[in-house]
């Protein structure tokens, strides 16, 4: 059997409720709670999570996003490890929610499909939309109704990549995706398009040809984008240096890190991460109860 999947309609979008990020100690355990209504995005940056949701646990780590339902009894079964991040995130639908084992992809342009569990693929872009809601969320001068906006995208945007995995899963990787995927899985290492090159057997110029045909761009710029990527990643999610995320991505140096960033994004790093700056925090010592709207 497959995963649950929910399907959602956004004719109008879906109710902001709250919103925040966890950071939980070693020992850590999900409350014992009960949500009246409202839905809930549990998605992970890292160290693991155990989750009940009824009589079903889910183990998550890095990257994973748990969709809990209303008016069923969640709970942590088992102890985190120490530096469990996660972000966290209450909504409302304004519509009828329904509920399959599968997923036919026939969905309206309205509609969108989210399962109970799922890897996010592109956690990068969906890092932006969530710091995008929650420095929206705690800005007192941002109009209440943006967030409920901001939420809706990000759902568009999990169902967006779930339903892009599905597609391309069922494709045969080509020689070309698998150079891509090779690149981005060692993007914290040192790489330069001759070290690309000798790992699929050809030469530099055939790769950038490559590059040039399919991505309209070339080789080392797809590079530093895989590895800009990573880096807005961290600039949003840890508090490490500037310093200390060019060196984690193996720039050469940091004056290299910064025009490249610059170039890509239009922005200094400080910038990009000064962007989103309101943060709702919280962990087991600071956890106020928030009303519901």
């Amino acid at each position: 059997m497959d995963k649950k999947v929910y399907k959602f309609s956004l004719y109008q979008p879906v109710q902001f409720y709250k919103a925040g990020q966890y950071f939980a100690n070693q020992g850590w355990r999900h409350k014992d709670i009960v949500n009246d209504g409202d839905y809930e995005l549990f998605i992970m940056l890292s160290g693991a999570a155990y989750v009940q949701v009824g009589n079903k646990k889910f183990a998550l780590s890095k990257h994973d996003c748990l969709l809990i339902p209303p008016h069923i009894r969640h709970v942590g079964y088992q102890d985190s490890p120490d530096d469990t991040v996660y972000y966290w995130m209450h909504f409302f639908p304004d519509e009828t929610v329904t509920t399959s084992f599968d997923s036919n992809l026939s969905t309206t342009q309205a509609d969108i499909e989210i399962p109970q569990l799922f890897t996010i693929t592109d956690f990068e872009r969906l890092v932006i939309l969530i710091r995008q809601l929650l420095d929206s969320a705690n800005d007192s001068n941002t109009p209440k109704i943006a967030t409920n906006y901001f939420i809706s995208n990000i759902l568009i945007e999990l169902s967006h990549q779930y339903i892009s995995a599905i597609r391309n899963s069922q494709k045969s990787p080509t020689r070309f995706e698998l150079i891509k995927n090779w690149i981005r899985i060692h993007s914290h290492e040192k790489l330069s398009v001759t070290k690309v090159a000798a790992e699929f057997q050809m030469t530099p110029i055939y790769l950038t040809r490559l590059f040039k045909t399919y991505e309209n761009t070339t080789t080392i710029h797809f590079i530093n984008s895989v590895k800009i990527k990573q880096a807005e990643e961290l600039l949003l999610t840890t508090d490490k240096s500037i310093k200390e995320i060019a060196y984690e991505l193996s720039f050469s140096n940091e004056k290299y890190f910064l025009r490249i960033f610059k170039q890509i994004t239009s922005l200094t790093p400080s910038n990009f991460r000064n962007s989103y700056s309101k943060t709702y925090l919280n962990n087991i010592e600071v956890d106020p109860t928030i009303p519901k709207p």
